[in-house]
This record gives C-alpha cells, sequence and structure tokens, in this order.
C-alpha cells in the first residue's frame, strides 16, 4: 500500500516551490507539465502492483517517482518564480530516477521472483519427491503468477505404468517439479527453461528412460489447465495418427 502512494509524494515534493514562491502570470506550459507529472505517478502507483519480484518492483516504482518529482519541479518553474538552485535538484533527482531504473532493471534480469510454497507448508505430502495431481491444483496460481516473471515450461511425458517417478528427479534441477497425473503420466514443471531448454531436458530423460510419448508447450498467457489440456490433446492425436 505504502509503495503506490510513495509517487505522490514525489509530485507533492516537486510542487512545493507552489507554495513557497510567488506564481508566474502564465500557465503555459507549466500545465501541461504538471499534467505529465500526474500521469507519471499514475503509472509508478500502478507499477507498484505489477507481479514483479520485490526489489525489482521497489526500485522501478522509485525510479518513476523520482522522474513525476522532476517533472513536477518543471511545472513548479513555469508557475511559479523559482530560484535555480531548485532547478540543479530537479537535475540531481533525474540522474538518481535513471540509475534507479538501470537497478530495477539489473533484479529484473536476475529473474529474481518470489519462491513458491512448498508442499510442506500447503499440507501435501510427496512421494520420493514426486507430487500428486493435488499438488498440481494448489499450485497452479503460483505457478501462473510465476510464468508472468520467468518462463515456466510444462513437459508432459507419458512411460510405462510401472515407471517410478523417482527416477525423473535425477534428470532435471532442483526447482524444477514432478507432478504424477496418474500411473505412467508425468508433467513436468521447468523453472526458468525455455522450449529449446525443455527439449534439452527431454533427450536427457529418453536417453534413460522409456518414453511413450510427449508434450511441450511455454506456461504463457494461459492457465495449468488449458496448458493440460492442450498438452493432452496434442497427445491424443499423436496415438491416433500411429494406429
Amino acid at each position: 500500500m505504502w509503495l503506490s502512494l510513495l509517487p505522490w509524494g514525489f509530485v507533492l515534493l516537486g510542487l512545493l516551490p507552489l507554495w513557497l514562491f510567488p506564481r508566474q502570470e502564465s500557465i503555459y506550459p507549466g500545465v501541461v507539465f504538471l499534467v505529465a507529472a500526474l500521469i507519471l505517478a499514475a503509472a509508478a502507483s500502478l507499477y507498484a502492483r505489477v507481479p514483479l519480484g520485490p526489489q525489482a518492483r521497489f526500485f522501478w516504482v522509485l525510479g518513476l517517482g523520482l522522474m513525476s518529482s522532476v517533472v513536477a519541479v518543471a511545472a513548479s518553474r513555469d508557475l511559479a518564480e523559482v530560484p535555480a538552485d531548485v532547478a540543479v535538484m530537479a537535475a540531481v533527482a533525474s540522474l538518481l530516477g535513471g540509475l534507479v531504473f538501470l537497478v530495477g532493471l539489473f533484479f529484473l534480469l536476475r529473474r529474481e521472483v518470489p519462491g513458491l510454497p512448498t508442499p510442506t507448508q500447503m499440507g501435501l505430502r510427496t512421494q520420493e519427491g514426486i507430487l500428486p495431481y493435488a499438488a498440481l491444483q494448489a499450485l497452479a496460481p503460483s505457478l501462473e503468477a510465476l510464468s508472468a516473471v520467468r518462463p515456466v515450461t510444462l513437459l508432459l511425458l507419458h512411460t510405462p505404468p510401472d515407471q517410478p517417478g523417482a527416477e525423473l528427479l535425477q534428470y532435471l534441477r532442483q526447482p524444477d517439479m514432478v507432478f504424477q497425473l496418474k500411473p505412467g503420466q508425468f508433467l513436468i514443471a521447468l523453472q526458468g527453461s525455455n522450449l529449446e531448454g525443455a527439449q534439452i531436458v527431454f533427450r536427457r530423460i529418453r536417453q534413460n528412460l522409456v518414453i511413450r510419448a510427449y508434450g511441450v508447450l511455454p506456461l504463457q498467457g494461459m492457465s495449468i489447465q488449458q496448458a493440460l489440456a492442450q498438452l493432452e490433446g496434442e497427445l491424443e492425436h499423436y496415438y491416433l495418427t500411429q494406429h
């Protein structure tokens, strides 16, 4: 809540000279700068609700807030008789705003995201590290939110019914998750992997385990259930074309 209010505080700070110094007769182009400052503050306030990591979100809101303050100072200079020292402060604020944006971009490129809740935290039991279908339903909102920040690719595998799911774990990375939909059917959520990375993982699995069919799909702009339905439809089509 406080983060969404921060940009408006910067705007008020930039408009403070209007209450401290005599007004100018002309209001143009000061009014235009004032509207621009309000728009920047509104954009920064909305960024506070964007599903980014907390550090990237904070620095982007701070950067936009500083920029809105700079534009508000420009409005004050045209609307009031403001000393030149205030303009120097605005220049420093604009420099800081650019640097803060770069810091936010650094955290964004690091793919800083909130961690997924563990099965234990959600009261779910795992069988040798393999999650049940109920865990997929419980973790679906978190995976969908995660996919908006970093790549999440789903890999659906059909194996012999007696295939132990635990054998899949040795070919995956630590953050990847394996869900057993039914005997011989596994859904793997690859975090931070695109289609090319998913293909590499699949080739590694296929070299060591028996895979009857597979489907791969990035989780982008859709729910887990929609992605799973699309993957199952592709595998059904595969089986039909093989007979």
